[in-house]
């Protein structure tokens, strides 16, 4: 199993978290296809600028998918150190789903690196291999301040646990 550090800004505090380990099979291309259909709708449905599927590495976070609308400031692969704080961080961290309404109001997250490219309201979940090793996380973001009404928040819980059906689809077949 893979220990790392992450950074909770909500309190500044540091937490150790398993990532997935090396004997976890790869995501098969049927399901990235399924996966990126998840992350479109929920940029649709949240009306928002980024709908992502994150993916935590050893060093980073990195955009596993992406929506593929225009005004997404995101690309695949592109990625983010650990233990600067970053949304997903104290997402996985805490093991919870986190709601940041504006950033800019907010002394704790302020100078978070994605305030940097406008991206300032946030709303995300973990996503979690069936032994409890963290993937990474299903998000959304936008340039504006953003609070979603409980159908939209419904929406993400529930892809959330389609894409952990998936992953415990994977463990079982290998």
């Amino acid at each position: 199993m893979k220990k790392v550090k992450v950074k909770l800004r909500s309190d500044g505090s540091y937490q150790d978290v398993l990532i997935t380990s090396e004997d976890k099979p790869k995501i098969p291309e049927e399901m990235k296809k399924s996966w990126q259909n998840i992350a479109n709708l929920i940029a649709v449905f949240a009306k928002v600028r980024a709908g992502l599927i994150m993916e935590i590495t050893e060093k980073a976070m990195r955009v596993f998918l992406m929506s593929d609308n225009e005004s997404n400031p995101y690309q695949v692969g592109g990625n983010d150190y650990l233990c600067h704080g970053l949304y997903c961080e104290t997402v996985i961290g805490t093991d919870d789903e986190l709601s940041v309404v504006d950033a800019r109001q907010l002394a704790a997250w302020k100078d978070n690196p994605d305030v940097d490219i406008a991206m300032i309201s946030y709303f995300g979940l973990p996503l979690k291999w069936p032994d409890g090793e963290f993937f990474g996380t299903i998000c959304v973001l936008d340039d504006q301040p953003m609070v979603l009404s409980e159908d939209q928040k419904l929406l993400l819980r529930e892809f959330k646990a389609s894409i952990e059906k998936d992953l415990a689809l994977l463990v079982v077949k290998n």
